[in-house]
């Protein structure tokens, strides 16, 4: 996705603007959550969701309908070959990336993206409440607590967070213990490295401008982390092939999509079960 550079005289103002943006969205949402959970009647669970209801949800977000986004999301949730295994892949992800291209392509104002991705990032807070609170949450897997231990980070200076959020989210759901932290806490995931033995780093970049100064973050975190071993793994949009251009990066894997990264994971699963990994 095409970033646009902040003037740094502009950098604080453009961030209040969104902080404050994200806080009276996130309000507005909450009341049309209200209304949905007391109106009269059900959701209809009768679609299967594809690329229209993908359609159907960036619409709604690029809209500021966010009753409309909730409804489209819990339909998905709803269908058996969906649930809460595929509505990140399937459903949010594909939204995310239509919003990021239409700012990309100049198709929708900045606005009117500003708005969808606040309300996607209402959305996933949601949905990781709904799901929380239907029994889906983390630890349905049988290994011993901290011997798979997963880190994702957004890389340092890029803003965009949402993808390193499904990722996140998506691997949780799959049973993994998983730490997350955003672009504002480049110290504290080399803290938390140094603290506690994570074996895998999933970092997020999503625009050329974050790729300044990665290998050295990369670096840093090697030297910090407590586990010799850890495997360091970068993704994101503004990682494209062929992805051997991204050897100076100095990761261990680069380019992965999200089930990729899960295949990697269970196979490390199995290595540690064995007892390859200390």
């Amino acid at each position: 996705m095409r970033d646009f550079p902040v003037p740094d005289e502009c950098r604080d103002w453009v961030e209040n603007l969104f902080r404050d943006l994200d806080v009276k969205v996130s309000r507005q949402a909450a009341r049309q959550e209200s209304q949905i959970m007391h109106r009269d009647g059900v959701i209809r669970h009768d679609s299967t969701c594809g690329k229209k209801d993908a359609d159907a949800l960036f619409d709604a977000v690029i809209t500021g309908n966010y009753a409309q986004a909730l409804d489209l999301c819990r339909k998905a949730l709803a269908q058996p070959d969906i649930g809460a295994r595929g509505i990140y892949t399937a459903l949010m992800l594909p939204a995310i990336r239509m919003v990021g291209q239409a700012w990309a392509d100049d198709s929708a104002s900045f606005a009117q993206t500003s708005l969808g991705f606040c309300l996607l990032h209402r959305l996933l807070d949601r949905l990781a409440q709904d799901m929380a609170s239907n029994g889906v949450s983390v630890g349905h897997r049988t290994w011993q607590t901290g011997q798979q231990r997963i880190m994702v980070a957004v890389a340092p200076g890029d803003s965009h967070s949402f993808g390193a959020m499904i990722l996140t989210e998506e691997l949780r759901l799959r049973g993994w213990f998983v730490t997350f932290y955003d672009h504002s806490r480049s110290d504290a995931v080399i803290e938390a490295l140094s603290e506690q033995g994570f074996d895998t780093l999933a970092i997020s970049v999503s625009c050329d401008e974050s790729l300044a100064g990665l290998a050295d973050f990369v670096t840093t975190c090697r030297l910090a982390s407590r586990n010799p071993q850890v495997e360091i793994l970068i993704g994101g949009a503004a990682i494209q092939a062929p992805f051997g251009q991204y050897g100076f990066l100095q990761a261990d894997r680069v380019g992965m999509s999200i089930e990729e990264v899960v295949s990697a994971l269970a196979s490390r699963e199995a290595e540690l079960q064995q007892g390859k990994w200390n």
